[in-house]
């Protein structure tokens, strides 16, 4: 399938890394990739050090956030964050191709399991915190997934109906969420608050640290809470993950009156990741067509398959 003329093929992660590698003058022999989801992350052996590709709109402005903010959070907080790689800026490799550094936190061999009782002792102490030195972005919901949707070359997996589709329940759920009382207020959110972004550290303010910070914003902490839910609904976690976030964060989401279109809201935010590698991953795309399928038919209860 050919790309239409406007649509610019993204830049290959692993030459983007190889680029900013040799701007920021560090060494990448050895490199091996981690993990490629919304973000490509390479482990450099040599640095012990990570280098975080990130491509569409706005990388850089989004980067560039993400960055100072964890600095902030490390070393003015001691929140419990990922640390950029020090005296190394963000390099932009494209006009829409950033690369940042990051500590390497080495896993255990043998991890104890990494919990929602984790999660919510962080999200407890992050919510309390005083708001930042530097301009956060306003929360708006499905950002990521408007963008993709109107990429043509992130979108080309989707038929044309499908495509109308998500765009539709998209404008719909963004509605809905403009009339809804947040009951636990505004401020500083992590944006993407799931088990998966924590990591055990060997060294700093405490065993358990929090990174991705790239959908960090000013927005209702309700937001925050939301994946935990969905996770226990979606990819089998069952209710002791919720009981025991609840316990530790004290707060029950599941009483308040906007938690369907929240969750009807995670639901589509789950479709971004899969979306933007269906194109050239089987396993991309098979989870996509579970998710989407199950959308379209009005399921909200089945669950998915976890990437």
């Amino acid at each position: 399938m050919s790309l239409p003329a406007h649509a610019v093929p993204p830049l290959d992660p692993e030459a983007a890394m190889l680029s900013a590698c040799r701007d920021a003058g560090l060494d990448a022999s050895g490199a091996r990739l981690l993990h490629h989801y919304s973000n490509a992350i390479f482990y450099l052996p040599a640095e012990d050090a990570v280098a975080r590709v990130t491509s569409g709109a706005g990388s850089h402005d989004r980067v560039r956030l993400t960055h100072d903010l964890a600095r902030w959070l490390v070393d003015d907080c001691r929140f419990p964050a990922t640390r950029p790689l020090p005296g190394v800026d963000i390099i932009d490799v494209a006009d829409d191709t950033v690369v940042s550094f990051w500590l390497f936190y080495r896993q255990p061999e043998q991890p104890a399991p990494l919990t929602s009782a984790h999660l919510a002792a962080l999200l407890r102490e992050l919510h309390r915190l005083e708001s930042p030195p530097m301009a956060l972005p306003t929360w708006e919901p499905l950002v990521s997934l408007h963008d993709t949707l109107h990429d043509p070359n992130l979108s080309r997996c989707l038929p044309e109906h499908e495509h109308g589709w998500l765009l539709e329940r998209v404008a719909a759920i963004r509605e809905q969420l403009r009339g809804i009382d947040w009951p636990l207020g505004v401020g500083l959110i992590h944006g993407d608050a799931w088990a998966g972004n924590l990591l055990h550290a060997e060294v700093g303010p405490a065993p358990v640290i929090l990174g991705d910070w790239d959908w960090a914003s000013t927005g209702p902490r309700e937001v925050d809470l939301i994946p935990t839910w969905h996770a226990a609904a979606r990819y089998g976690k069952g209710a002791n993950w919720v009981d025991e976030f609840r316990a530790v964060y004290g707060y029950d989401l599941a009483d308040w009156d906007g938690f369907p279109t929240l969750m009807a809201m995670r639901d589509l935010v789950q479709l971004t990741g899969p979306m933007r590698r269906a194109s050239d991953s089987p396993r991309h795309a098979a989870a996509l067509r579970q998710r989407l399928d199950a959308l379209l038919a009005g399921d909200t209860m089945s669950p998915w398959i976890a990437l």
